[in-house]
């Protein structure tokens, strides 16, 4: 059955922070409605609006605060059980990262984070819940996830990285420079989505102290525990082919045996329901070559030759012929138009 709650382990860093704001810890259990020893318990689950009225509560009393950044102070990857094991096992930061966005929903089933790697950069997307549309209206809670990810990537890589650039899809607040002076980096408030870029280096960061043959055995399990909880089938099966397929550096390295594979079914189960559900994965694999063209365009960072090859085509005249299919015109052309709309924006 899928869970419906949060791991009780993600507050073990809030209540630091809380704490360090001041807040008595009778008030942080009474706010979230747990008792102390339940909530010690690693196996228990605590609803979504707990979370809701405990970062209402931090932000009350310490919005002014860098509250991101006493949070991603507070947290350590091997707080969080079996996924935190996963990351601090794994041979770099990208092979790292890719876990993270599969097996977070062990975690937090609702929250949904994406990779996408090329041979210039690695960037990671954040994705909230529409349920969840008090976190950015709090400013704090999402800024919070993505600023620990860099702190994260930090004491598993054990550099001091800064990313290239990071993405607010909220208004800056009080404590804006505070937070950009850990990144540092500035920060872009106001955006369209919430993400962070890192260079290319990045995913090739080593784990310090990996025990790699055990993160593969860890990360198998972590795996199954989504399968036997059910945690990816509430969505179509659509849905989680694009997501497995989305996630690879490459689009086209995966077969369908692969992906039925990565979603714990054989490749016959996975065919038929996608024929149930109107689709092959034929096309879900074109749609999915279709809007990472469209995102590498529109981000201006690579030349149409290495987006042909990222996007699995064998030369960029192939690339131009399946692009003219999507769009009705050239890749340069579309990128220029997209160009004059921005200008005109």
């Amino acid at each position: 059955m899928r869970p419906q709650a949060l791991l009780s382990s993600l507050f073990r860093p809030l209540f630091h922070v809380g704490e360090s704001l001041g807040i008595p810890r009778a008030l942080l259990l009474e706010t979230v409605g747990e008792e102390e020893d339940r909530l010690a318990r690693p196996d228990v689950r605590v609803p979504y609006t707990a979370l809701e009225r405990l970062w209402t509560l931090l932000v009350q009393v310490g919005g002014t605060e860098a509250l991101a950044v006493r949070l991603a102070q507070a947290v350590e990857p091997t707080h969080v059980g079996l996924v935190g094991y996963v990351l601090v096992n794994s041979p770099d930061l990208g092979t790292s990262l890719q876990r993270y966005c599969r097996i977070n929903a062990l975690l937090d089933p609702r929250t949904k984070w994406r990779v996408l790697q090329t041979d210039r950069a690695l960037r990671v997307e954040l994705h909230l819940d529409p349920l969840d549309a008090w976190a950015p209206r709090l400013q704090h809670p999402p800024e919070g996830l993505l600023v620990t990810l860099v702190s994260s990537a930090r004491l598993l890589s054990g550099e001091d990285w800064n990313p290239t650039r990071i993405c607010f899809a909220h208004p800056r607040h009080a404590a804006s420079a505070a937070v950009e002076d850990f990144l540092g980096v500035t920060a872009e408030y106001d955006a369209s989505a919430y993400l962070v870029e890192g260079d290319a280096a990045a995913a090739r960061l080593p784990i310090r102290h990996a025990d790699i043959e055990l993160g593969n055995l860890l990360h198998a399990r972590a795996e199954a525990e989504l399968a036997q909880l059910g945690i990816h089938e509430t969505r179509s099966w659509r849905e989680q082919v694009e997501e497995v397929l989305a996630a690879q550096p490459r689009t086209g390295d995966l077969v369908p045996a692969d992906v039925a594979s990565r979603l714990a079914v054989s490749e016959r189960t996975l065919q038929r329901r996608l024929r149930e559900e109107g689709v092959t994965f034929a096309g879900l694999e074109d749609a999915v070559r279709r809007d990472r063209a469209f995102q590498f365009l529109r981000d201006g960072l690579l030349p149409h030759f290495e987006i042909a090859f990222l996007l699995g085509f064998s030369d960029p005249s192939a690339f131009a012929r399946a692009f003219r299919r999507w769009s009705g015109t050239t890749p340069g052309h579309w990128q220029q138009e997209q160009g004059a709309k921005d200008g005109a924006a």
